[in-house]
């Protein structure tokens, strides 16, 4: 069974916050953002066509998102 969350993401280019599906086997780690406290960056556990990791700047702070996958 495929589970999945959906997680805020800002576009910078149009100024708005779009939420997108992520299959939640396709999570890999979770870092809080350096710079931000209310955002965090989730890598997922496959690579862009470059062979570079594929992260994700989330609009959530990183103990909240990380609640998501606790049990």
């Amino acid at each position: 069974m495929n589970k999945f969350i959906e997680l805020p993401i800002a576009d910078e280019e149009e100024e708005e916050v779009k939420s997108i599906l992520v299959n939640v086997s396709n999570v890999g780690r979770i870092f809080p953002d350096p710079q931000n406290s209310r955002k965090c960056i989730v890598e997922l556990n496959y690579h862009s066509i470059n062979d570079a990791p594929v992260c994700l700047e989330v609009n959530l702070p990183y103990d909240t998102v990380r609640s998501y996958f606790m049990p």
